[in-house]
Protein backbone atom coordinates (compact mmCIF):
# COMPACT_ATOMS: atom_id res chain seq x y z
CA UNK A 1 0.00 0.00 0.00
CA UNK A 2 1.62 3.39 -0.96
CA UNK A 3 0.93 6.76 0.98
CA UNK A 4 0.47 10.01 -1.06
CA UNK A 5 0.54 12.23 1.81
CA UNK A 6 2.71 10.84 4.50
CA UNK A 7 4.56 13.45 6.47
CA UNK A 8 7.59 13.52 9.59
CA UNK A 9 6.34 15.57 12.01
CA UNK A 10 9.91 17.05 12.07
CA UNK A 11 12.40 17.14 9.29
CA UNK A 12 15.84 16.64 11.72
CA UNK A 13 16.39 12.94 11.96
CA UNK A 14 16.79 12.52 15.71
CA UNK A 15 13.36 14.63 17.02
CA UNK A 16 11.80 12.82 13.71
CA UNK A 17 12.68 9.34 15.11
CA UNK A 18 11.81 10.41 18.83
CA UNK A 19 8.61 11.01 17.42
CA UNK A 20 7.88 7.79 15.71
CA UNK A 21 8.91 6.29 18.80
CA UNK A 22 6.71 8.03 21.06
CA UNK A 23 3.94 9.08 19.06
CA UNK A 24 3.83 12.79 20.31
CA UNK A 25 4.61 15.82 18.97
CA UNK A 26 8.33 17.46 19.00
CA UNK A 27 6.75 20.60 20.79
CA UNK A 28 5.45 17.73 23.24
CA UNK A 29 8.85 16.26 24.10
CA UNK A 30 11.08 18.50 25.31
CA UNK A 31 14.61 18.22 24.78
CA UNK A 32 13.50 15.38 22.43
CA UNK A 33 12.17 17.68 19.65
CA UNK A 34 16.13 18.70 18.98
CA UNK A 35 18.86 17.70 17.06
CA UNK A 36 21.80 16.08 19.54
CA UNK A 37 19.13 16.25 21.89
CA UNK A 38 17.79 13.34 24.72
CA UNK A 39 14.54 11.88 25.13
CA UNK A 40 13.34 11.71 29.36
CA UNK A 41 12.50 8.70 30.88
CA UNK A 42 8.69 9.74 31.36
CA UNK A 43 8.35 9.47 27.51
CA UNK A 44 7.30 5.97 26.45
CA UNK A 45 8.60 4.67 23.54
CA UNK A 46 6.50 2.07 21.61
CA UNK A 47 9.34 0.20 21.05
CA UNK A 48 9.39 -0.36 25.11
CA UNK A 49 6.09 -1.33 25.39
CA UNK A 50 6.51 -4.18 22.72
CA UNK A 51 9.19 -5.69 24.69
CA UNK A 52 6.96 -5.75 27.69
CA UNK A 53 4.73 -8.38 25.21
CA UNK A 54 7.34 -10.29 24.51
CA UNK A 55 8.93 -9.02 21.42
CA UNK A 56 12.43 -9.63 20.49
CA UNK A 57 13.62 -6.04 19.18
CA UNK A 58 16.38 -4.65 17.66
CA UNK A 59 18.22 -2.35 15.17
CA UNK A 60 20.88 -2.30 12.90
CA UNK A 61 22.35 1.39 11.18
CA UNK A 62 21.47 4.62 12.52
CA UNK A 63 18.87 4.25 15.85
CA UNK A 64 17.90 7.04 17.97
CA UNK A 65 20.90 9.62 16.67
CA UNK A 66 22.46 11.60 17.09
CA UNK A 67 21.14 11.86 20.94
CA UNK A 68 22.32 11.61 24.29
CA UNK A 69 21.79 8.18 25.45
CA UNK A 70 23.41 8.16 28.24
CA UNK A 71 21.44 8.60 32.67
CA UNK A 72 19.82 10.64 33.20
CA UNK A 73 17.98 10.18 29.69
CA UNK A 74 16.69 7.29 28.00
CA UNK A 75 19.88 4.77 27.29
CA UNK A 76 17.82 2.52 25.15
CA UNK A 77 15.36 4.25 23.77
CA UNK A 78 15.38 2.40 20.84
CA UNK A 79 16.26 -1.45 21.21
CA UNK A 80 19.30 -3.94 21.27
CA UNK A 81 22.08 -3.11 18.32
CA UNK A 82 23.17 -5.45 16.03
CA UNK A 83 26.18 -3.62 14.10
CA UNK A 84 28.98 -6.29 15.00
CA UNK A 85 28.98 -7.59 10.69
CA UNK A 86 31.33 -5.35 8.70
CA UNK A 87 31.55 -5.42 5.06
CA UNK A 88 33.66 -4.18 2.00
CA UNK A 89 31.64 -0.22 1.11
CA UNK A 90 32.23 1.95 -1.21
CA UNK A 91 33.67 5.61 -0.29
CA UNK A 92 31.61 7.40 2.23
CA UNK A 93 28.82 4.40 2.19
CA UNK A 94 28.86 2.91 6.10
CA UNK A 95 30.62 -0.59 6.16
CA UNK A 96 27.80 -1.98 8.86
CA UNK A 97 26.40 -5.29 6.60
CA UNK A 98 22.98 -3.91 7.97
CA UNK A 99 21.04 -6.88 6.04
CA UNK A 100 24.16 -9.54 7.51
CA UNK A 101 22.82 -7.73 10.93
CA UNK A 102 19.12 -8.67 10.49
CA UNK A 103 20.28 -12.30 10.12
CA UNK A 104 22.37 -12.05 12.89
CA UNK A 105 19.63 -10.98 15.00
CA UNK A 106 16.79 -13.28 13.46
CA UNK A 107 19.25 -15.90 14.55
CA UNK A 108 19.68 -14.79 17.96
CA UNK A 109 15.79 -14.35 18.89
CA UNK A 110 13.20 -17.21 20.29
CA UNK A 111 12.33 -19.43 17.69
CA UNK A 112 8.81 -18.74 17.49
CA UNK A 113 8.96 -15.46 19.29
CA UNK A 114 7.59 -12.49 17.68
CA UNK A 115 9.58 -9.55 16.81
CA UNK A 116 10.61 -5.26 16.14
CA UNK A 117 13.33 -4.79 13.89
CA UNK A 118 14.70 -0.98 12.65
CA UNK A 119 16.24 -1.11 10.00
CA UNK A 120 18.16 2.53 9.97
CA UNK A 121 20.78 2.86 7.13
CA UNK A 122 23.05 5.73 7.34
CA UNK A 123 22.56 6.09 3.33
CA UNK A 124 21.58 8.74 1.93
CA UNK A 125 23.35 10.99 4.51
CA UNK A 126 25.79 13.00 3.81
CA UNK A 127 28.73 13.20 2.46
CA UNK A 128 28.80 11.38 -0.88
CA UNK A 129 31.59 10.45 -3.29
CA UNK A 130 31.63 12.95 -6.36
CA UNK A 131 30.70 12.11 -9.11
CA UNK A 132 29.57 8.34 -8.35
CA UNK A 133 26.43 8.76 -9.80
CA UNK A 134 27.63 9.68 -13.43
CA UNK A 135 30.38 6.64 -12.48
CA UNK A 136 27.84 3.68 -12.06
CA UNK A 137 26.05 4.63 -15.04
CA UNK A 138 23.68 7.60 -14.28
CA UNK A 139 22.32 9.94 -17.31
CA UNK A 140 22.78 13.32 -15.67
CA UNK A 141 21.00 14.71 -18.56
CA UNK A 142 17.29 13.19 -17.40
CA UNK A 143 17.82 14.06 -13.63
CA UNK A 144 14.79 16.17 -12.44
CA UNK A 145 15.67 19.16 -10.27
CA UNK A 146 13.01 20.35 -8.09
CA UNK A 147 12.41 24.43 -8.97
CA UNK A 148 13.98 25.95 -5.61
CA UNK A 149 17.42 24.52 -6.66
CA UNK A 150 19.35 26.13 -10.06
CA UNK A 151 19.57 23.46 -12.62
CA UNK A 152 22.96 23.03 -13.70
CA UNK A 153 25.53 20.62 -14.21
CA UNK A 154 26.46 20.44 -10.40
CA UNK A 155 23.23 20.09 -8.62
CA UNK A 156 22.41 17.39 -11.43
CA UNK A 157 25.55 15.96 -9.94
CA UNK A 158 24.60 16.33 -6.56
CA UNK A 159 21.26 14.63 -7.02
CA UNK A 160 22.86 11.63 -8.77
CA UNK A 161 25.12 10.83 -6.30
CA UNK A 162 22.17 10.90 -4.02
CA UNK A 163 20.26 8.57 -5.84
CA UNK A 164 22.94 6.31 -5.66
CA UNK A 165 23.48 6.31 -1.68
CA UNK A 166 19.50 5.42 -1.80
CA UNK A 167 20.04 2.41 -4.00
CA UNK A 168 22.22 1.09 -1.64
CA UNK A 169 19.68 1.39 0.98
CA UNK A 170 17.45 -0.50 -1.38
CA UNK A 171 19.96 -3.40 -2.50
CA UNK A 172 20.17 -4.24 1.55
CA UNK A 173 16.19 -3.96 1.93
CA UNK A 174 16.05 -6.50 -0.79
CA UNK A 175 17.65 -9.09 1.36
CA UNK A 176 16.26 -8.87 4.23
CA UNK A 177 12.63 -9.54 2.69
CA UNK A 178 14.27 -12.63 0.83
CA UNK A 179 15.44 -13.22 4.71
CA UNK A 180 12.24 -12.80 6.15
CA UNK A 181 10.59 -15.15 3.03
CA UNK A 182 13.60 -17.76 3.49
CA UNK A 183 12.28 -17.43 7.60
CA UNK A 184 9.02 -18.37 6.30
CA UNK A 185 8.13 -15.29 8.34
CA UNK A 186 7.23 -12.39 5.27
CA UNK A 187 3.60 -13.24 5.20
CA UNK A 188 3.02 -12.52 8.62
CA UNK A 189 5.53 -9.43 9.08
CA UNK A 190 4.88 -5.73 8.71
CA UNK A 191 7.26 -3.82 6.66
CA UNK A 192 7.42 -0.28 6.72
CA UNK A 193 9.18 1.81 4.40
CA UNK A 194 9.64 5.22 4.63
CA UNK A 195 12.50 7.94 5.82
CA UNK A 196 13.06 9.96 8.49
CA UNK A 197 13.46 13.98 6.68
CA UNK A 198 13.86 15.42 3.30
CA UNK A 199 16.27 15.16 0.97
CA UNK A 200 19.83 16.79 2.36
CA UNK A 201 20.00 19.82 0.09
CA UNK A 202 18.96 23.42 0.29
CA UNK A 203 15.07 24.13 1.40
CA UNK A 204 14.48 20.43 1.70
CA UNK A 205 15.78 18.56 4.92
CA UNK A 206 15.54 20.98 8.10
CA UNK A 207 12.48 23.23 6.91
CA UNK A 208 8.85 22.78 6.68
CA UNK A 209 7.68 22.76 3.12
CA UNK A 210 6.93 19.97 1.37
CA UNK A 211 10.69 18.85 0.24
CA UNK A 212 11.27 18.34 4.02
CA UNK A 213 8.56 16.78 5.69
CA UNK A 214 6.43 14.71 2.65
CA UNK A 215 7.91 11.26 2.68
CA UNK A 216 7.71 8.04 0.70
CA UNK A 217 5.49 5.96 2.02
CA UNK A 218 4.97 2.11 1.17
CA UNK A 219 3.78 -0.87 3.95
CA UNK A 220 2.85 -4.27 3.43
CA UNK A 221 1.66 -6.85 5.29
CA UNK A 222 1.28 -10.37 3.84
CA UNK A 223 -2.30 -10.92 2.14
CA UNK A 224 -3.75 -8.54 4.95
CA UNK A 225 -3.05 -5.77 2.97
CA UNK A 226 -4.01 -5.79 -0.77
CA UNK A 227 -1.59 -5.13 -3.41
CA UNK A 228 -1.41 -2.04 -5.06
CA UNK A 229 -3.38 0.08 -3.55
CA UNK A 230 -2.31 4.15 -3.22
CA UNK A 231 -3.79 5.76 -0.32
CA UNK A 232 -4.48 10.04 -0.42
CA UNK A 233 -5.19 9.96 3.49
CA UNK A 234 -2.53 12.30 5.48
CA UNK A 235 -0.34 10.14 8.11
CA UNK A 236 1.73 11.62 9.65
CA UNK A 237 4.84 9.98 11.26
CA UNK A 238 3.29 10.37 14.91
CA UNK A 239 0.67 7.37 13.78
CA UNK A 240 3.20 5.33 13.53
CA UNK A 241 2.97 3.39 17.31
CA UNK A 242 -0.23 3.59 17.81
CA UNK A 243 -0.97 1.98 14.50
CA UNK A 244 1.84 -0.93 15.71
CA UNK A 245 0.93 -1.23 18.77
CA UNK A 246 -3.01 -2.02 17.81
CA UNK A 247 -2.12 -4.13 15.25
CA UNK A 248 -0.21 -6.63 17.88
CA UNK A 249 -3.39 -6.18 20.30
CA UNK A 250 -0.98 -3.76 22.99
CA UNK A 251 -2.86 -1.54 24.70
CA UNK A 252 -2.12 2.37 23.26
CA UNK A 253 -1.20 4.85 25.79
CA UNK A 254 -3.65 7.53 26.67
CA UNK A 255 -0.62 10.40 26.12
CA UNK A 256 0.16 9.23 22.90
CA UNK A 257 -1.14 11.70 20.62
CA UNK A 258 -1.00 9.87 17.44
CA UNK A 259 -3.67 8.19 15.93
CA UNK A 260 -3.65 4.66 14.54
CA UNK A 261 -4.86 4.35 11.06
CA UNK A 262 -4.99 0.58 11.37
CA UNK A 263 -8.19 0.67 9.69
CA UNK A 264 -6.76 2.38 6.04
CA UNK A 265 -3.86 -0.42 6.03
CA UNK A 266 -6.75 -3.04 5.99
CA UNK A 267 -9.65 -1.13 4.21
CA UNK A 268 -8.16 -2.54 1.01
CA UNK A 269 -9.13 0.71 -0.42
CA UNK A 270 -7.58 3.17 -2.27
CA UNK A 271 -7.90 7.00 -2.45
CA UNK A 272 -9.32 9.05 0.18
CA UNK A 273 -10.30 6.53 2.83
CA UNK A 274 -10.88 8.54 5.71
CA UNK A 275 -13.03 12.05 4.95
CA UNK A 276 -11.18 12.96 8.55
CA UNK A 277 -7.48 12.37 7.43
CA UNK A 278 -7.15 15.55 5.00
CA UNK A 279 -4.44 17.42 7.61
CA UNK A 280 -1.22 16.83 9.71
CA UNK A 281 0.79 19.43 11.35
CA UNK A 282 4.65 19.61 11.38
CA UNK A 283 6.92 21.80 13.42
CA UNK A 284 10.83 22.38 14.09
CA UNK A 285 12.94 24.21 17.08
CA UNK A 286 16.56 23.93 16.69
CA UNK A 287 18.29 21.46 13.67
CA UNK A 288 22.37 22.36 13.96
CA UNK A 289 23.53 24.91 16.36
CA UNK A 290 24.09 27.68 13.68
CA UNK A 291 22.92 30.74 15.04
CA UNK A 292 24.41 32.85 18.13
CA UNK A 293 23.55 31.01 21.60
CA UNK A 294 22.34 28.17 19.85
CA UNK A 295 18.62 29.77 19.20
CA UNK A 296 16.35 28.27 17.78
CA UNK A 297 14.27 28.78 14.79
CA UNK A 298 10.70 27.96 15.65
CA UNK A 299 8.28 26.96 13.06
CA UNK A 300 4.76 25.43 13.06
CA UNK A 301 2.43 24.30 10.17
CA UNK A 302 -0.84 23.33 8.87
CA UNK A 303 -0.27 20.69 5.92
CA UNK A 304 -4.22 20.26 4.51
CA UNK A 305 -5.48 19.26 1.28
CA UNK A 306 -4.04 21.55 -1.02
CA UNK A 307 -2.28 24.06 1.40
CA UNK A 308 0.41 24.37 3.43
CA UNK A 309 0.72 27.31 5.82
CA UNK A 310 3.67 28.28 7.48
CA UNK A 311 4.31 30.30 11.10
CA UNK A 312 7.28 31.47 11.55
CA UNK A 313 8.04 32.90 14.78
CA UNK A 314 11.07 34.49 14.99
CA UNK A 315 11.27 35.89 11.37
CA UNK A 316 14.02 38.05 12.03
CA UNK A 317 16.20 35.16 12.41
CA UNK A 318 18.21 33.64 9.81
CA UNK A 319 16.46 30.40 9.33
CA UNK A 320 19.11 27.97 8.04
CA UNK A 321 21.77 29.62 10.37
CA UNK A 322 23.37 32.33 10.26
CA UNK A 323 26.16 33.56 7.02
CA UNK A 324 28.10 34.57 9.88
CA UNK A 325 27.97 31.96 12.31
CA UNK A 326 30.42 29.27 11.49
CA UNK A 327 28.42 26.06 12.95
CA UNK A 328 30.49 23.05 14.80
CA UNK A 329 28.07 20.13 12.63
CA UNK A 330 27.81 22.00 9.38
CA UNK A 331 29.52 24.98 9.18
CA UNK A 332 28.03 28.71 7.72
CA UNK A 333 24.24 28.34 7.01
CA UNK A 334 24.73 25.16 9.22
CA UNK A 335 21.18 23.65 8.92
CA UNK A 336 21.53 23.06 5.17
CA UNK A 337 23.53 19.93 4.63
CA UNK A 338 27.10 20.71 3.18
CA UNK A 339 27.48 19.67 -0.25
CA UNK A 340 27.48 20.73 -3.68
CA UNK A 341 24.37 22.12 -4.00
CA UNK A 342 25.19 24.45 -0.85
CA UNK A 343 28.58 25.81 -1.96
CA UNK A 344 27.15 26.76 -5.54
CA UNK A 345 24.27 28.45 -3.79
CA UNK A 346 26.49 30.25 -1.00
CA UNK A 347 29.32 31.04 -3.53
CA UNK A 348 26.82 32.53 -6.23
CA UNK A 349 24.59 34.25 -3.83
CA UNK A 350 25.34 38.03 -5.25
CA UNK A 351 25.51 36.95 -8.43
CA UNK A 352 21.95 38.09 -10.03
CA UNK A 353 20.69 35.63 -11.81
CA UNK A 354 21.43 32.97 -9.35
CA UNK A 355 20.12 35.32 -6.36
CA UNK A 356 16.20 34.98 -6.56
CA UNK A 357 16.77 31.01 -6.36
CA UNK A 358 19.56 31.76 -3.16
CA UNK A 359 17.16 33.66 -1.39
CA UNK A 360 14.76 30.97 -0.98
CA UNK A 361 17.07 28.76 0.57
CA UNK A 362 19.91 31.29 2.56
CA UNK A 363 17.51 34.38 2.93
CA UNK A 364 15.17 35.40 5.91
CA UNK A 365 11.53 34.18 5.68
CA UNK A 366 7.98 36.33 6.30
CA UNK A 367 6.45 35.69 9.24
CA UNK A 368 3.09 34.11 7.51
CA UNK A 369 3.34 31.42 4.52
CA UNK A 370 0.60 29.92 2.35
CA UNK A 371 1.75 27.59 -0.68
CA UNK A 372 -1.07 26.18 -3.34
CA UNK A 373 0.54 23.04 -3.37
CA UNK A 374 -1.25 21.27 -6.13
CA UNK A 375 -0.28 24.22 -8.24
CA UNK A 376 2.82 25.02 -6.55
CA UNK A 377 4.76 21.73 -5.51
CA UNK A 378 8.11 23.81 -4.87
CA UNK A 379 6.40 26.35 -2.88
CA UNK A 380 7.64 29.15 -4.43
CA UNK A 381 4.62 31.52 -4.71
CA UNK A 382 3.82 32.96 -0.91
CA UNK A 383 0.05 33.77 -1.22
CA UNK A 384 -0.08 35.28 2.62
CA UNK A 385 -0.20 38.71 1.36
CA UNK A 386 -2.58 38.10 -1.26
CA UNK A 387 -6.03 39.69 0.32
CA UNK A 388 -7.57 36.95 -2.25
CA UNK A 389 -6.63 34.20 0.48
CA UNK A 390 -7.04 36.24 3.64
CA UNK A 391 -9.96 34.33 4.99
CA UNK A 392 -8.02 30.63 4.11
CA UNK A 393 -5.31 32.30 5.75
CA UNK A 394 -7.42 33.26 8.72
CA UNK A 395 -9.31 29.47 9.07
CA UNK A 396 -5.89 27.39 8.74
CA UNK A 397 -4.32 30.03 11.39
CA UNK A 398 -6.86 28.91 13.68
CA UNK A 399 -6.95 25.45 13.20
CA UNK A 400 -3.32 25.51 13.34
CA UNK A 401 -3.14 27.13 16.90
CA UNK A 402 -6.32 25.24 18.32
CA UNK A 403 -3.97 22.24 17.55
CA UNK A 404 -0.96 23.54 19.30
CA UNK A 405 -3.08 24.57 22.51
CA UNK A 406 -4.90 21.01 22.86
CA UNK A 407 -1.17 19.56 22.65
CA UNK A 408 0.26 21.99 24.80
CA UNK A 409 2.46 23.99 22.72
CA UNK A 410 4.91 25.73 24.78
CA UNK A 411 5.00 28.71 21.97
CA UNK A 412 1.02 29.45 22.78
CA UNK A 413 1.58 30.96 25.89
CA UNK A 414 4.65 33.11 24.65
CA UNK A 415 7.40 30.49 26.08
CA UNK A 416 10.56 29.10 24.27
CA UNK A 417 12.03 26.62 26.22
CA UNK A 418 14.13 25.06 23.66
CA UNK A 419 16.25 28.42 23.63
CA UNK A 420 18.24 26.66 27.19
CA UNK A 421 18.16 22.62 26.06
CA UNK A 422 21.61 21.83 25.98
CA UNK A 423 23.40 20.45 22.49
CA UNK A 424 24.83 17.01 22.85
CA UNK A 425 26.64 16.83 20.33
CA UNK A 426 28.12 13.71 18.98
CA UNK A 427 32.03 13.52 17.84
CA UNK A 428 33.12 10.62 15.88
CA UNK A 429 34.67 9.13 18.81
CA UNK A 430 31.30 8.13 20.09
CA UNK A 431 31.65 10.27 23.43
CA UNK A 432 29.19 12.98 23.79
CA UNK A 433 30.10 16.66 25.02
CA UNK A 434 29.18 19.08 26.76
CA UNK A 435 26.73 21.54 25.87
CA UNK A 436 28.28 24.03 22.88
CA UNK A 437 27.70 27.01 24.57
CA UNK A 438 29.09 25.59 27.85
CA UNK A 439 32.30 23.98 26.09
CA UNK A 440 35.89 24.80 26.58
CA UNK A 441 37.97 26.39 23.19
CA UNK A 442 40.72 24.36 24.30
Amino acid sequence: MLFNNAYTNVSSCAPSRATILTGRNLWELEEGGLLFGALKEKFTTFTSLLRQNGYATGSTGKGYMPANTKEPYQTIPLAKEYNDLKMVAPKYISNKNYSGNFDDFLSKKGKDQPFFFWYGSHEAHREYELGIGAKVGKDISKIQVPGFLPDNAIVRGDIADYYYEIEWFDSHLGRMIKALEAAGELENTIIIVTADNGMPFPRAKGTCYDYGTHMPLAICWGNKIKGGARVDDFISFIDFAPTLLEAVGAAVPKEMTGKSFLDILLSNKSGQVDPARNRVFTGLERHAYCRPDGMPYPIRTIRKNDYLYIVNFEADRWPCGDPDFNSVHAGLYGDIDAGPSRTFLIDNKDNPSIKPIADLSLGKRPKVELYNVKTDPFQLHNLADNKAYSKQCAALKSELFAYLKQTKDPRMEGKSPWDNYPYFFQGYENKYLLPIGKRDNN
